[in-house]
């Protein structure tokens, strides 16, 4: 459109076609090697650039090639978003895995806080479970953005509650001594 409103001549535009059209056929070659590489994420982010690039960088190519090489860049696009997108469903996959776990350990550690200790080293051995749950806890990654701050809450309640028994436990002890002293 640019070249018919202004009336080149028709040699300046065929080299700037030209050269257009070897700008967008390196860009696909770029494309098609971010296909195989295995860092999806990355090869995704410089896809977006050279996307950037096509549409705003590199002007037009000539009428009866431009449709079928938007096609030939449009497909391997599509190629790259299949394959983050089974990346991300992979990663959701692992994150309720997790989410399982944690669930898990928050349980366990709430079956603890409900027990009843009557000794000291009884409590030793609790504190010593609870601390390697919560370790586990700590390790074992992310969660759906969903359920993430639930969990959270849940973990903090379950271990306030083995915390505030251990301390009333202690507290009594504490006393006993006192008094016996």
């Amino acid at each position: 459109r640019f070249y018919d409103q202004l009336h080149l001549d028709r040699e300046s535009r065929d080299l700037d076609f030209k050269y257009n059209l070897e700008q967008k056929q390196k860009l696909i070659a770029r494309a098609e090697e971010l296909l195989e590489n295995d860092d999806i994420i990355k090869s995704f982010r410089e896809l977006q650039t050279l996307h950037r690039i096509w549409k705003e960088e590199i002007g037009p190519v000539d009428r009866d090639i431009r449709e079928q090489i938007w096609d030939q860049f449009s497909e391997i696009t599509k190629q790259l978003h299949d394959k983050r997108e089974i990346l991300f469903e992979q990663l959701r996959s692992v994150e309720r895995e997790n989410l399982a776990l944690k669930v898990a350990i928050i349980s366990e550690i709430d079956i603890l806080s409900k027990q009843k200790i009557t000794n000291h080293n009884q409590w030793q051995k609790e504190i010593a479970k609870v601390e390697e749950l919560r370790q586990r806890f700590f390790s074992i990654g992310k969660v759906p953005l969903d359920n993430n701050e639930q969990v959270w809450d849940l973990f903090k309640l379950a271990t306030r509650n083995f915390n505030s028994n251990k301390n009333a436990y202690y507290k009594e002890l504490k006393k006993e001594q006192q008094d016996n002293y």
